[in-house]
């Protein structure tokens, strides 16, 4: 039995339709955390010796900043925002460039503190306007999900006031009828 005479879950990637979807639904999510091809060219210039030598003086003082940090996704430095995390995650899997010298200076070199820090200031003119969109969204969304709570509640208020009101109505006409 061949693999084209199997159903089509079974083919997986035959359809042109659902490999182009998943493609560029992709693209779109790399678009969204600033995964263009102007930025992967512009890592790909990146050298063991960009990172040394970068002038960076991290608060060595600073108790906070002397534990190491990794977890979230992907193994991936939770003291990030989110939006840098998975930033983080999209360009270590598409620009095999990074992996390699994170994995060349971390930790032998520099915590990976250092190295997420040097990054995103070396890169900061190519996804800034990414990263702005991402908190623009963000706070909208945020803004969104309270105004909905807010009429929820005001809805539940008003509800609750219509029901108090008819309940005590009713009572005063009881009490009226008992009167008579």
């Amino acid at each position: 039995m061949s693999w084209s005479s199997l159903p089509w879950p079974f083919r997986k990637g035959r359809d042109g339709g659902d490999l182009a979807k998943e493609r560029s639904g992709k693209e779109g999510e790399d678009e969204e955390f600033g995964i263009t091809d102007s930025l992967l060219d512009f890592v790909t210039t990146f050298t063991v010796d960009t990172f040394k030598s970068y002038p960076l003086n991290l608060n060595q003082g600073d108790p906070t900043a002397e534990g190491d940090r990794t977890g979230g996704a992907g193994n991936v430095r939770t003291d990030l925002t989110q939006w840098q995390q998975q930033h983080a995650v999209h360009i270590l899997s598409k620009a095999k460039e990074i992996s390699k010298l994170r994995y060349d200076l971390c930790p032998r070199h520099m915590k990976d503190k250092q190295f997420w820090t040097i990054y995103f200031l070396l890169v900061k003119t190519h996804i800034a306007p990414y990263e702005i969109r991402a908190i623009q969204k963000a706070k909208l969304k945020s803004m969104e999900t309270s105004d909905e709570i807010s009429q929820k509640k005001a809805v539940i208020e008003v509800e609750m006031m219509e029901s108090n009101n008819g309940t005590s109505s009713t009572g005063d006409l009881d009490d009226e009828i008992n009167r008579d």
